[in-house]
């Protein structure tokens, strides 16, 4: 089923209350328990926020007019995890925990409904350059919630929301970051899933093991790669809905289009990031082959944490316009490289095969999905979405929805913020939760 997503549907405040707060799935507490003992390894709170400021933040930034919000408890999960290369690695995310008010535990009780109990979104975010930016580290002691997700999904929606900084971030961030690469995307997030369960189990909250998984551009490309995993793999939880958004799932499909001489570069520093994550945990595949720059360590290093995207393109030379669509592929990659790519031959061949094994969009997904992309996106284009939806429905899927979001029911463009890529996300990140929701309440 194709959708596309109207003005009046899309705005955070619009998502329905009754729907959110009035329906919190059916409660398996007793029949699945998760053993995530051997990934946890600590906890630290780093918020607990009342219900009441919580409200006047819903209020202030979400619906004028909500009635209810929950409290959330913020804490910094450490857990056990390995690399793309199977080295062990002691990863940490955030895990915001929401907390129900007296108040509307008695209004449960009154209609005839059971306690309260959490379903959860493991939300996967986007590209993050810098440990800074790490959602563990962006949510700090405050009193006042700083991370815009958690509050939508935790102190708006009701969901727990577990959110992976990812290898290469936050306790990890001395380790690089394996960047589109699946198995490794696929296995931190849920490690992170298993670690979180178990910290919620021991804190008595009252799970009912209802999982649901987002995520945004790199993010919408590892929830893809997680909703496989659990698929397959892990059994534990009732794995309800996925929504991937704006994901560059086919990745050989869009380096045919960005490893070209005679096309312009969006977005450099991705492509950057990229070809070093691919040259770094790939013993086939030398940076020196593959990219321009003769200081290969010091590319490298610019994709270590400690510098934004434009940092990162000035570093490489590329300073016009600050190095947005700009420069032409040859700028950044060896002219070999793009040639050898185009005819599969190689270290290009090579590298080819690289983007095939790691592409996430070869598999018919069991549970609902709904792939959510802005139609003008020009960083990661529909196309990507279009052909996925149509690959996996004739492959036999069956629960699958691809939603459009039109140009002109987004944030309009900014100097800071110019790309539709960019302002796409809270759009499609209210569509997310509403879609959720709907599923949550039985109306899906």
């Amino acid at each position: 089923m194709i959708k596309h997503i109207r003005k009046s549907s899309i705005a955070f405040a619009l998502v329905s209350s009754l729907a959110l707060f009035s329906a919190c799935g059916i409660d398996n507490t007793d029949e699945n328990t998760v053993s995530g003992a051997n990934e946890f390894v600590d906890a630290v709170i780093i918020d607990d926020i009342n219900t009441s400021v919580m409200l006047q933040v819903v209020r202030g930034s979400i619906d004028e007019n909500a009635t209810n919000a929950f409290g959330y408890k913020a804490v910094k999960i450490t857990y056990n995890t390995t690399n793309q290369n199977d080295e062990a690695v002691v990863a940490s995310g955030l895990l915001v925990i929401p907390t129900a008010s007296p108040e509307y535990q008695a209004y449960r009780a009154a209609m005839g409904q059971s306690p309260f109990s959490v379903s959860m979104i493991c939300e996967n975010h986007i590209t993050n350059f810098e440990d800074i930016e790490a959602p563990s580290n962006v949510e700090v002691p405050s009193g006042l919630p700083e991370n815009s997700t958690a509050v939508l999904m935790s102190g708006y929606a009701g969901f727990a929301a577990v959110i992976p900084d990812y290898i290469g971030y936050g306790s990890s961030k001395d380790t690089p970051h394996p960047y589109m690469l699946k198995e490794a995307s696929a296995r931190d997030s849920l490690d992170m899933v298993k670690a979180s369960i178990y910290y919620m189990e021991q804190s008595g909250v009252a799970l009912n093991y209802q999982l649901y998984i987002s995520g945004y551009s790199q993010g919408g490309y590892t929830a893809m790669a997680l909703a496989q995993e659990v698929e397959e793999n892990f059994d534990s939880v009732n794995l309800m809905g996925v929504a991937p958004m704006a994901g560059p799932y086919d990745l050989e499909a869009l380096a045919d289009i960005e490893i070209d001489a005679s096309n312009t570069m969006i977005y450099p520093a991705f492509l950057g990031y990229l070809a070093d994550s691919y040259a770094y945990y790939n013993d086939e595949i030398s940076l020196s082959d593959v990219v321009l720059e003769e200081d290969t360590q010091m590319y490298h290093n610019l994709f270590l944490g400690s510098n934004n995207n434009i940092a990162i393109h000035t570093s490489l030379g590329l300073t016009e316009n600050y190095g947005f669509g700009t420069y032409t592929a040859d700028a950044l990659f060896k002219t070999t490289l793009i040639d050898d790519y185009k005819n599969s031959i190689n270290t290009g061949g090579v590298f080819r095969e690289a983007l095939v094994e790691n592409s996430t969009d070869d598999w018919v997904p069991q549970a609902k999905m709904n792939l959510i992309h802005c139609d003008e996106d020009e960083i990661i284009p529909f196309s990507i979405a279009q052909d996925t939806y149509s690959s996996m429905v004739d492959n036999g899927a069956e629960n699958i929805t691809l939603t459009s979001i039109p140009t002109d029911v987004i944030a309009p463009a900014t100097e800071s913020a110019p790309l539709v890529h960019q302002r796409c996300g809270s759009t499609a990140y209210g569509a997310a939760v509403q879609w959720f929701a709907a599923i949550r309440n039985g109306d899906l």
